[in-house]
């Protein structure tokens, strides 16, 4: 009961002292900065906020948080006495971030929380031609050296897609290609480009001239005022997807279409490690007309098909030859897609899975 008494007394006692001392109060002198308008080569932009204590005890800047990453807040870390100053530094990172801004800092502290607030508008960086056009080859500046021409349909349709370009040198310069395919164009416009001069490089694929059938891609070299550099830092790789057009045919025709008939998993069996085997799978024509296989290919470099040459005749069967190279593969289990591009209209592209397991 004595210790009971002692303990309210000495509560008691707290409270009143801490009444007597009463609590801290943070004031400050603005709660918003507008840096106004600037350019985004200013990089890194900074304010600073300045506080006031006016309360009766110590005041502590517990946490100071930004909205986002790119703005980085410093403060007063040490306790600001009654009557005394302190400041939060907010610092704005402009680069990379044109455009108008407003961002918002968390002050925590033992006499409550604050929000300040910062804004602005960041003018852009002139674009430099080396960012509108990154690829250098010798001095002919590009927008880009991939091409993605999608689908195109055989045997009636073309798709083009235009690179960028300018000469970034102080002469001119000749543009010609290199190991271009027969049934692709390219050209340049200019063919010859003055100092500082832009133009373009038009890559045409028209599917009626084209060996390719399914997804493809194709490099060919980029040659500057006649020197031949065979360097990736030269070369333009064109990505399509040739695919037979069914679309005018009518239900008569489809009825005496091909048809493909081949099973959707095949399993190889169990393969020795670092060993080559040479094996095949069947296919056949259930339809009325000849069977063609375009193309067939895999999702793995261990393996190489060869597709039947000659058409498959209705009511046949043809075989699809391929290789499985186990060496470097990893032993256990294994699970490979082989891809057929035919001329059955409605099965133009058969994806076919190959299982099997490696073993030492």
């Amino acid at each position: 009961m004595k210790k009971l008494l002692l303990l309210v007394v000495a509560a008691i006692a707290y409270a009143v002292a801490a009444v007597a001392q009463g609590a801290p109060e943070i004031s400050f002198e603005k709660l918003v900065h507008d840096f106004g308008t600037f350019p985004e080569e200013s990089g890194k932009v900074s304010c600073t906020f300045e506080f006031k204590n006016t309360g009766s005890s110590d005041l502590v800047l517990q946490k100071v948080k930004a909205s986002c990453g790119c703005t980085t807040p410093e403060w007063t870390k040490t306790p600001i006495k009654p009557g005394e100053k302190g400041t939060v530094t907010a610092t704005y990172n402009a680069n990379g971030r044109p455009g108008a801004f407003t961002k918002t800092i968390t002050v925590t502290t033992n006499a409550g929380d604050k929000r300040l607030t910062i804004k602005g508008e960041v003018i852009p960086k002139a674009a430099k031609v080396e960012d509108q056009y990154p690829v250098d080859m010798n001095g002919l500046r590009i927008k880009k050296q991939h091409v993605y021409l999608n689908n195109i349909k055989y045997p009636a349709s073309s798709r083009t897609e235009r690179i960028a370009v300018v000469n970034n040198t102080k002469g001119e310069i000749a543009l010609s290609f290199k190991n271009v395919p027969s049934y692709m164009t390219v050209k340049a416009t200019p063919e010859k480009l003055k100092a500082g001069e832009k133009g373009t490089i038009d890559v045409t694929i028209e599917s009626k001239n084209s060996n390719e059938w399914g997804s493809f891609t194709k490099d060919f070299y980029v040659v500057v005022n006649n020197k031949v550099v065979e360097e990736k830092s030269y070369m333009i790789s064109v990505h399509g997807n040739i695919i037979e057009d069914f679309s005018s045919m009518t239900p008569e025709e489809k009825a005496q279409a091909p048809v493909l008939s081949v099973a959707n998993t095949i399993s190889l069996g169990t393969l020795k490690m670092d060993t080559k085997k040479n094996l095949k799978f069947s296919v056949t024509n259930t339809g009325k007309k000849d069977l063609f296989i375009h193309k067939a290919s895999s999702d793995s470099k261990a393996i190489e098909l060869e597709a039947p040459s000659k058409a498959i005749k209705a009511g046949k069967k043809g075989d699809v030859k391929f290789s499985i190279d186990t060496k470097g593969l990893v032993p256990g289990k294994f699970s490979y897609r082989v891809t057929l591009v035919t001329n059955d209209p409605s099965n133009s592209v058969k994806t076919i899975e190959l299982i099997g397991e490696i073993k030492k």
